[in-house]
C-alpha cells in the first residue's frame, strides 16, 4: 500500500506539475503539489471507502504507472472525477477512456446518476476528451493553485443505473 503510494504521488505530482506549468507560477505549484500530492495524502486516498484510486500499469511492471484515476462519493447519487492523469506517452491510445470506462461501472455500482468534475479552462485537450466522453458543461469555477485562483470549467456525465446499464 505505501509503496502505491508513493508511485502514485511521484507519478501524479509530475503530471501535475508538466500540464500546467505553462500557466501558473512555479511557487503556486510547489505549494498546491505538496497539499495535494505527498504520499500520506495517496495513500489516504487509496485506502478512503468513499472513493475509488484505479492505476493503470506497465505490464510486466507494476510500478510502471501509466495512468490513474480518483473518484470520490460525494453524496448518494453524485460521484466526483476528482482525477484523471495520464503519462504523455499513452495519450491518444485510449487508455484515458478505459480509466473512464472503469469509473462508470464504478459508479452504477454505487447508484450514481452522475458523473461531476471540473477542469482547467485552458486545459483544451482534457476539455475535448470529457465532451467526446459525453460530459457536458454545466458551469464554471473557482479554483485555487497556491496563491494563483484560477477557473475551472464543471461538467457533468450522467451515468444510467438499473437493469438497462447492466446489459
Amino acid at each position: 500500500m505505501q509503496r502505491d503510494a508513493e508511485a502514485l504521488s511521484t507519478f501524479a505530482a509530475g503530471l501535475f506539475r508538466e500540464t500546467y506549468a505553462a500557466d501558473t507560477a512555479a511557487s503556486d505549484l510547489a505549494d498546491y503539489i505538496a497539499g495535494n500530492f505527498g504520499s500520506e495524502r495517496q495513500r489516504a486516498e487509496i485506502v478512503d471507502p468513499r472513493g475509488v484510486v484505479l492505476l493503470a500499469v506497465k505490464a510486466g511492471d507494476q510500478d510502471a504507472i501509466l495512468g490513474y484515476a480518483h473518484l470520490v462519493m460525494l453524496a448518494p447519487g453524485e460521484a466526483l472525477l476528482n482525477r484523471l492523469y495520464v503519462e504523455a506517452g499513452c495519450r491518444g491510445t485510449g487508455l484515458a477512456g478505459r480509466l473512464l470506462d472503469a469509473l462508470r461501472g464504478e459508479c452504477r455500482q454505487r447508484g450514481a446518476a452522475g458523473l461531476r468534475l471540473t477542469v482547467f479552462e485552458k486545459n483544451a485537450r482534457a476539455i475535448a476528451f470529457y465532451r467526446r466522453s459525453g460530459f457536458a458543461d454545466v458551469g464554471t469555477i473557482d479554483f485555487t493553485v497556491g496563491e494563483d485562483v484560477q477557473r475551472d470549467i464543471e461538467m457533468l456525465l450522467p451515468i444510467e443505473v438499473g437493469p438497462a446499464a447492466l446489459t
